[in-house]
């Protein structure tokens, strides 16, 4: 009797104290959501909000990055030989990136015998940088101006024993202008723990390459496909790929721990022309331990006049959890078909009540009433992605959306697509705690991934602020949130951003309510050498950071991919809000030009060095021009971008502040 007394006091108890452990949850919850924009369009937007296929997204490589792994020879010598395949006459590049090469013996062998490169005169020796914004790794480049297609060998000799024959010592890194690339991508946008991740790769002939679109592989040029993984833990894991059709490899890989991964696939072949060659492509990812499961049923409730509060459940979630969550309202007209109304988008922080964990976004029913939908409302292409590497942590391709109410708004005429429609209410009163009594807004100066400090010649601008973060990898994400921190302390900012700060600007405006959102000018953000759509350089740089022990790690918001899967989000509104510039290195006909030596191995001109002009452009935003004699850093053949007086001046005129 006495238990049974005590049983019914712990339930009537836990009665009482969860719907306040529930109200105290929903409290932080909103205050936190307070900051965050409730982001919609039209249905004539929803393809652009839409992931891309994984197959477009993949890495062009026209160069083989070769591991040196040392060991010990006959003479008690650390040691290296690889046998490397030449497959073009004519200008060849070897470039050769160790932290302790200084006092290493490198010979070559070609079919007109040996040579040391170090001391040949038939070999011209340059000290170059593989770098993106602040992170530098040293390299000697090797230029060959003839040299002959062919059978080559590479041997290298440190002095002195080594007991560490598994580890990467360096690498060597050997190009021409060969036709023949490599084509790989990881084919999903989903890299979770226990998930199998299929890797793809081809090779395609340069000449024939349609430049938008995947390129056409060729088959039966390949010979031999390999894989290593590098895990969070720094396993390395050696895979093969294997083709039915000898044109596409490929291989899948099952990650069983959270973290950041890096792969090199390696391709042999021989080419049309009975060339032997050697690709390589550098891959980084990152990979997260979520189970979550949408439900199939979303339901909602009348927020005011406006608003409707759209529930979406998701099992496995933890409460608590940020994610980005998107969706496409869909309805019926009055004659019964399908009828796409608007799409919704958001951060949102997951919520435990008493039906399990739900995240919640927002649809204004003036949406509805602008397209005429009526009933059977329904949610497509829903998708939740981890909001710092908008890996996709679950998707339904259709829920049912309950509508119980409408609000008022959804039966009255609508005049235009107005600034709420699209972001959501402005919370004056969030802000009014969060600015504090400075006279003034301000232009924020922003630099990029992991540099050392403000990058713009301050004497160049009026009424700014600079923004410092130096030496550090931030997520699209992390960095945001910093800028909008910083900026908290001005009643309005507008942006001068360079490299990935550009991206982090327009995130910012984008998915949260600032500084950004109370400015005037002609131009809130303005940006140069941004790599919108991503670098080829974030996996170069992840592999060997893991050799030089420096550097900020890698970044996969600036892969390809990772890029790709971010700018999915980005509505066209808050695109058309950028105004960016791209520039390249000065081109003339009587010498081989470049930013960066060593990184131009690595990326497709024109290019300044880091980013590449295709793939810096924003597509909706204002490209305000290309120029060429402009690099990406300083240090760098020509100038840096960031001091352009000319270009400095526009964007200070014009700046929003």
């Amino acid at each position: 009797m006495k238990n049974s007394k005590v049983s019914l006091f712990v339930l009537a108890l836990t009665l009482l104290v969860f719907p306040c452990v529930l109200m105290a949850q929903d409290t932080l919850t909103s205050r936190a959501e307070e900051s965050f924009k409730h982001l919609a369009g039209t249905a004539d937007e929803m393809p652009q909000m839409r992931l891309p296929e994984a197959a477009t997204l993949g890495i062009r490589s026209k160069a083989a990055m070769l591991p040196i792994r040392l060991q010990p020879d006959a003479q008690g010598n650390a040691a290296w030989s690889a046998d490397v395949p030449v497959d073009f006459t004519g200008e060849l590049k070897m470039t050769l990136l160790a932290p302790n090469s200084e006092s290493w013996r490198i010979r070559v062998t070609t079919g007109d015998g040996q040579m040391d490169l170090r001391n040949s005169f038939q070999v011209e020796r340059q000290p170059g940088a593989v770098s993106l914004d602040g992170v530098s790794f040293p390299a000697e480049v090797f230029t060959f101006g003839s040299a002959k297609k062919g059978r080559w060998k590479v041997e290298i000799q440190a002095a002195g024993r080594t007991n560490r024959v598994s580890e990467t010592a360096g690498y060597l890194v050997v190009s021409s202008d060969s036709p023949y690339r490599l084509y790989s991508y990881l084919n999903t946008h989903q890299t979770l723990t226990g998930k199998s991740l299929e890797f793809v790769a081809s090779v395609f002939d340069q000449r024939a390459e349609i430049k938008s679109g995947i390129p056409k592989a060729i088959a039966g040029v390949v010979t031999g496909a390999e894989m290593e993984i590098r895990t969070p833990g720094g396993a390395i894991e050696k895979l093969m790929l294997n083709s039915e059709n000898n044109r596409h490899f490929r291989t899948n890989f099952v990650p069983r721990e959270a973290g950041q991964y890096t792969a090199q696939i390696t391709l042999r072949g021989v080419s049309a022309e009975g060339e032997r060659f050697i690709r390589t492509s550098e891959h980084v990812f990152q990979v997260l331990a979520d189970n979550v499961t949408l439900g199939r049923l979303a339901n909602s409730n009348v927020i005011d006049e406006t608003r409707l509060r759209v529930s979406l459940p998701a099992t496995g979630l933890s409460a608590g959890r940020k994610v980005v969550a998107y969706a496409e309202v869909w309805g019926r007209n009055p004659g019964g078909e399908a009828l796409p109304v608007a799409w919704i988008s958001g951060m949102a922080i997951a919520q435990e009540r008493r039906n399990g964990v739900h995240l919640d976004l927002t649809l204004d029913a003036r949406w509805l009433a602008m397209a005429g939908a009526k009933d059977s409302y329904e949610l497509r292409n829903v998708r939740l992605e981890d909001p710092d590497y908008f890996v996709t942590l679950a998707e339904s391709n259709a829920m049912t959306l309950k509508i119980n109410q409408l609000p008022e708004a959804a039966t009255k005429a609508l005049t235009g697509i107005t600034d709420d429609m699209r972001m959501g209410r402005k919370p004056d009163a969030f802000l009014a705690n969060q600015i504090t009594s400075a006279i003034g807004g301000k232009l924020l100066l922003i630099h990029g991934y992991c540099s050392g400090g403000n990058p713009f010649p301050t004497s160049q601008f009026s009424d700014y602020a600079v923004f410092s973060d130096p030496n550090q990898s931030r997520t699209h994400d992390q960095f945001a949130i910093l800028i909008r921190n910083f900026g908290a302390q001005f009643p309005s900012f507008g942006a001068v951003a360079h490299s990935q700060g550009g991206a982090a600007s327009l995130h910012l405006y984008t998915y949260y309510w600032s500084g950004f959102d109370y400015a005037t000018g002609n131009r809130l953000i303005q940006t140069v050498g941004t790599p919108y759509q991503g670098t080829a350089l974030a996996g170069n740089l992840a592999v060997l950071g893991q050799v030089f022990g420096a550097g900020c790690g890698g970044n996969a918001n600036l892969t390809y991919s990772g890029a790709a899967a971010w700018l999915a989000g980005i509505p066209s509104w808050a695109r058309a809000q950028v105004h960016y510039s791209t520039t390249s290195f000065t081109d003339v006909w009587y010498r081989y030009d470049y930013c960066s030596l060593a990184t131009d191995l690595f990326l497709g001109d024109p290019e300044d060095g880091v980013t590449e002009r295709a793939y810096g452009q924003l597509p909706g935003a204002n490209n305000r021009g290309h120029k060429t004699g402009w690099c990406h850093t300083s240090g760098m053949r020509d100038p840096a971008q960031t001091s352009d007086s000319a270009r400095n001046a526009d964007m200070n005129a014009n700046a929003a502040r």
